[in-house]
């Protein structure tokens, strides 16, 4: 989502040296660096780069060819599945996980985000980078600031008047902000290559471009105008709904810091991530990203190396005495929605 509306412009802190990694962290990585499980998995990368695009072009044949309009809303269910799986690929190779090499990472950020997603990789990394360098702070982390959601009392301050009875509610509107992040995403992006930060402005704008268009064919192919708008939709609903709800029970209730609160490396990563504990259909559902704790320490790991490395930097926080908070899914959404409510009680006064 974009910066957060106020009725006054806010001057944003500069941001912090990110902490340093110490010993006991150089220790864990190289205990993990022992085991092979920061190297590359270029063969597991391909697989899922032709599972992925295959099921994405499958899926978007169907919609075209099939003649029911119940049937066509329903692939637009499964594209906005296919999407946040395409995502979730992106974001590891974001990551570096899948190419490690620079033009052909370079060329899949291309591909995965401003072609199929319609996404700039640029602001994409950009956002991403800054909420690893600095989880869960109040004023850094891009992923906490939002207009209408506050995660901590004294963030209502910095909201928009007109935004504070939702505010107050947030915790039962949270699920209705979520289908438009998809949405949202496009937009920023349009917004960021105008910024200087953006690499490569007009050639992502192309691709965005040329993204848009075989969208616009897309929509138009399935059917009638109200046909159209319908799959257009739903399928930004539900890839939206899918893609965000994976990160929100990521971070979303745990600690969080600022300027006098930040800690070490390691404490920083593992005290403001959640796990959440399941099998392998939650693995896939949360494109390795359940894992939360390992992702963030190790941001290079490929994903299907994460189960492995968990058990390991479990056993050597308990080991070290640091908290370690993994959790069901059901039990991961609750603390969020908890956090929430209490955030936003001042709004509300007779919780006050």
């Amino acid at each position: 989502m974009t910066a957060p509306a106020t009725t006054r412009p806010i001057t944003r802190p500069a941001a912090p040296p990110s902490p340093k990694p110490n010993e006991e962290y150089i220790k864990l990585r190289s205990l993990v660096k022992a085991k092979g499980l920061l190297d590359a998995q270029p063969l597991y990368y391909w697989l899922k780069t032709f599972v992925a695009i295959g099921t994405l072009a499958g899926i978007v044949a169907a919609a075209i060819l099939v003649s029911s309009a119940w049937l066509v809303l329903g692939f637009a269910v499964l594209l906005g599945f296919a999407s946040t799986q395409v995502a979730l690929l992106s974001h590891d190779i974001g990551h570096r996980q899948g190419y490690r090499g620079r033009k052909t990472n370079l060329l899949a950020r291309i591909v995965f985000g401003n072609v199929l997603l319609g996404v700039s990789h640029s602001w994409w990394s950009v956002k991403h980078n800054q909420h690893h360098a600095t989880p869960n702070h109040i004023d850094l982390d891009p992923d906490i600031q939002f207009p209408m959601i506050v995660f901590r009392e004294d963030q209502i301050a910095t909201r928009h008047r007109f935004f504070r009875p939702m505010i107050a509610i947030q915790a039962f509107l949270f699920v209705f902000f979520l289908p438009f992040q998809a949405i949202n995403m496009k937009w920023a992006s349009l917004q960021h290559l105008r910024t200087s930060k953006a690499k490569h402005p007009l050639v992502q704008g192309f691709f965005m471009f040329a993204h848009l268009a075989l969208y616009a064919w897309l929509c138009f192919s399935v059917g009638n105008w109200p046909l159209a708008i319908a799959f257009f939709a739903v399928h930004q609903a539900v890839f939206g709904l899918y893609n965000s709800s994976v990160f929100a029970s990521n971070h979303k209730g745990m600690p969080l810091t600022d300027d006098g609160t930040r800690m070490d490396f390691l404490r920083e990563q593992v005290l403001t991530a959640r796990n959440i504990k399941g099998h392998w259909l939650t693995d896939f559902w949360y494109g390795g990203l359940n894992y939360q704790i390992e992702h963030h320490l190790f941001p290079t790991m490929p994903r299907n190396r994460l189960a492995k490395a968990q058990r390991l930097v479990e056993k050597f926080c308990r080991e070290h005495n640091i908290s370690y908070h993994t959790t069901g899914l059901r039990d991961g959404y609750r603390e969020t929605f908890s956090h929430l409510h209490r955030a936003s009680a001042s709004l509300r006064g007779s919780e006050a």
